[in-house]
């Protein structure tokens, strides 16, 4: 994921060296022979740090490295011989390394410098006590590390803050990027190693050892898409499928909901609803939701609710984080990214999540006590999130919005009196159940029917919308408290209920469904 964007960082991209041009394209620094300084051309890049996707899935870890293992076991190391299975990414460098064919005695001078200064400077607070900005923290055993992008040839016009993206291109590793902040001039650097010097300078990514953050340079890129969590399969699913899957998965829900059916429907319109437009300040096709009647955990610790149902989502969905809004953790640190303009970089804050990535808000965690000015902040900006699906980035001086696609679960005792829902279902759960089998293959079909779903387009055609205006006017007439905002719910509703039988088109039978899901809810409401 993009966490951050850098400055443009200009480099020497071309010298004549005997009369034939060379490039150092795809390089970090050019090794540019003394005697070649006439002849030389000053190009630009840009460079992006980009951190593992927060809130990733185990089921897609493992899938990317299944996917992974099998590439690389036929991955040529070196002379032609092929990469044996199970041989670690280390390995591979130390082999490759290995093979890499010495230049002349200048550059080897170079390099051998370099693993001097990095080999002293491991314990050196800058090596030592390197800030990751990691959003979500790097979790246990978790052994992806962040990277330096470095885009060509302007590639990244259409690349934003917070984009999931695949990146095809050459991993580089110079020791003197990792000995960058330690580097002395020792009165031996060419002409072209000054130059270089004075562009890279006052480069934040100087400051990152390539050791703990490495060199992309990037041939080609493309964004990260729904159906590349497909399991390599297509996302088509059978008509006479749908109801079957539709039904199995909803029967887990409720499984999940202690037997509340009527929760269940509301949790899997949430699971499929997404910003598909944006008029003035309003996000269409939000679907927060608050389930009501959720214990709290012992000691102040995660609800079993909670724990149970961001357990299920993290089955389904490819990226989810459920956060408590304990008092802890509200007062520790802000949850909006800020920039630090002394070390030129986006501090990365929890709620710097990329689209798609659900979120499970764990209210009943909440105890009394005092809230500091940080807590205070971080709840403005949850609320935010909620009403307007945009998070509020803090760059000092004034505070820039940018749009989210956060699907919001809040999950509370009662009626939540500080997150505003769209929707609020008071759950209502049963006797405990028997055991539910789940397969992978159930887990598999879940998914991409989720996948298909959220992707699908939608329309209203002339019939029918004639229809839901006149049920519109009928239910104005009969209860004048009804707000605007009830019956874009209805319509946000309509339209998810649609897309989850994988209908185009919004059909009479589900519009009558929403509204019997409303009358349902209204009921319990009043009961509470």
């Amino acid at each position: 994921m993009v966490q951050d964007m850098f400055d443009v960082e200009y480099y020497i991209g071309a010298y004549k060296d005997q009369g034939v041009w060379h490039t150092s394209k795809y390089m970090d620094v050019a090794d540019v022979p003394s005697g070649s300084e006439a002849e030389a051309q000053m190009w630009d890049r840009r460079v992006l740090y980009c951190v593992p996707i927060p809130g990733e899935n185990s089921w897609v870890k493992e899938s990317c490295a299944a996917q992974r293992t099998a590439a690389l076991s036929t991955v040529t190391v070196s002379q032609g011989e092929k990469r044996p299975r199970g041989s670690s990414d280390e390995e591979a460098f130390e082999a490759m390394e290995a093979d890499a064919p010495l230049g002349n005695d200048a550059s080897d001078k170079k390099r051998l410098r370099g693993d001097e200064i990095a080999s002293t400077s491991q314990g050196s607070p800058a090596a030592t006590d390197l800030d990751l900005n990691m959003p979500l923290g790097s979790s246990e055993g978790n052994k992806l590390v962040p990277c330096l992008i470095k885009v060509y040839d302007g590639q990244d016009a259409d690349l934003k803050l917070n984009d999931v993206v695949e990146v095809f291109g050459v991993l580089t590793f110079d020791p003197q990027i990792s000995a960058a902040s330690f580097h002395q001039n020792n009165g031996d650097d060419s002409y072209m190693d000054v130059v270089q010097s004075a562009f890279l300078e006052d480069n934040v990514s100087m400051r990152l050892p390539a050791s703990k953050v490495p060199r992309l340079q990037c041939i080609t890129w493309r964004k990260i898409c729904q159906s590349d969590y497909a399991h390599g399969a297509s996302l088509a699913v059978l008509p006479s499928d749908v109801a079957e899957t539709r039904k199995s998965l909803l029967d887990y829900l409720t499984f999940s909901l202690g037997g509340d059916a009527l929760a269940a429907e509301y949790l899997l319109l949430h699971l499929l609803s997404q910003v598909h437009a944006r008029v003035d300040a309003m996000a269409l096709g939000k679907l927060s939701l608050n389930i009501t009647g959720c214990n709290p955990g012992s000691e102040g610790g995660l609800s079993p609710t909670a724990a149970t149902a961001a357990d299920v989502i993290s089955k389904l969905v490819p990226r989810s984080h459920l956060m408590p809004l304990s008092l802890q953790t509200l007062n520790h640190a802000p949850v909006a990214p800020r920039k630090d303009y002394v070390s030129n970089r986006l501090v990365t804050g929890a709620m710097q999540l990329s689209d798609g990535t659900h979120l499970t808000l764990d209210e009943t965690a909440l105890q009394a006590g005092t809230l500091n000015s940080v807590g205070v902040q971080n709840l403005e900006v949850l609320k935010h999130l909620l009403q307007w699906q945009k998070v509020e980035y803090d760059f000092q001086y004034h505070k820039m919005e940018m749009p989210a696609d956060v699907p919001v679960l809040v999950l509370s005792q009662g009626k939540s009196r500080i997150l505003p829902t769209d929707v609020i279902v008071p759950l209502n759960a049963t006797a405990s159940h028997n055991p539910f089998n789940v397969t992978d293959s159930d887990l598999i079909s879940w998914r991409r029917y989720i996948m298909k779903a959220r992707e699908m387009d939608h329309s209203l055609d002339e019939s029918t919308q004639k229809i839901v205006e006149n049920d519109l006017v009928a239910a104005r007439q009969e209860d004048r408290t009804l707000a605007p905002d009830v019956f874009h719910r209805w319509l946000t509703m309509a339209r998810l209920m649609a897309v989850s039988y994988l209908e185009p088109t919004l059909k009479l039978e589900r519009w009558r469904k929403v509204r019997d899901l409303e009358h349902q809810c209204a009921a319990r409401l009043r009961c509470m």
